[in-house]
């Protein structure tokens, strides 16, 4: 037991590295207020789907990328895909928890978690 404290790092580095291969790494690249051209640019790719709204006097509009490159026609559940979140065609933030939380402000439904 005098190495118990080495395997506990090791497990929790290991975790760490599992969590963050869980996330979208292009999502890093971003900030907010860049356009809608930039982040096309940051993802390397087309949007694989988008929603828009129109409340609270913005026009809310919702990009989701795929974490792995996919075809369009291909179904992707919404869940394994990355949002980046607009208002008035400048980027407010991005990921399922800003997505979460600025939604329930503004009374629009999400996809549930699984």
């Amino acid at each position: 037991m005098k190495h118990g404290w080495q395997t506990r790092a090791v497990v929790a580095l290991l975790g760490v590295a599992v969590l963050s291969a869980c996330g979208d790494s292009r999502l890093k690249k971003l900030s907010a207020g860049i356009s809608k051209d930039s982040v096309a640019v940051l993802m390397k790719t087309d949007a694989h789907s988008m929603a828009s709204y129109a409340t609270g006097g913005k026009l809310w509009e919702i990009q989701f990328y795929t974490l792995k490159e996919v075809a369009l026609t291909d179904s992707v559940e919404w869940r394994a895909m990355s949002p980046v979140v607009y208002a008035d065609g400048k980027v407010s933030g991005w990921g399922w928890n800003y997505w979460e939380k600025e939604a329930a402000i503004q009374k629009i439904p999400v996809p549930p978690k699984k």
